[in-house]
């Protein structure tokens, strides 16, 4: 990280501040620069990248998630919380495939210490918005012990079905 004194935000806005601010590198918040696509993996072993990517991407909280896109696409994100807002790691792997493009969701794989965090009700709409049909979530353990979820056990049914 660089600490660079800022002077001016721009021409439109003229408001000077004496504030230091840091810039902060794609790379160094773990995420692709506009226009680069996150790593590619093949058909082989997709269940058991995806999973791994979960564990190794998790943040000091124990909190990881990774997500494979119709392309074959790996993307990974961390809870990242600010002053007033936050993202979960699900969302924002999914921000991240979406803002490289993809259209659908493949695969889930959400890591967390306790077995039981990093997949909320937000979440599970992120993935509904953006998931293939036959979709299975992995929830990992910190002891490593994988629980799938099919999708449709995780998400409410919609109104006119319960009606019916």
């Amino acid at each position: 990280m660089t600490n660079q004194k800022q002077t001016k935000l721009g021409a439109q806005n003229s408001i000077l501040s004496a504030t230091r601010v840091r810039r902060i590198s794609p790379e160094q918040l773990g995420i692709s620069a506009p226009g680069q696509q996150s790593d590619q993996i093949d058909d082989s072993d997709q269940g058991e990248e995806l999973r791994s990517a979960a564990v190794d991407v998790a943040d000091e909280e124990g909190i990881g998630a990774a997500v494979l896109t119709s392309d074959d696409t790996l993307h990974t994100g961390i809870p990242v919380e600010g002053e007033g807002w936050g993202t979960h790691a699900v969302e924002l792997a999914i921000s991240k495939a979406v803002s490289d493009g993809a259209e659908e969701i493949t695969g889930v794989a959400v890591y967390s210490d306790d077995g039981k965090s990093g997949l909320c009700g937000r979440c599970v709409q992120a993935i509904a918005d953006y998931r293939e049909r036959d979709l299975t979530v992995q929830l990992i353990d910190g002891e490593g012990d994988v629980r799938g979820l099919e999708f449709d056990e995780l998400y409410p049914a919609p109104w006119p079905s319960v009606l019916v």
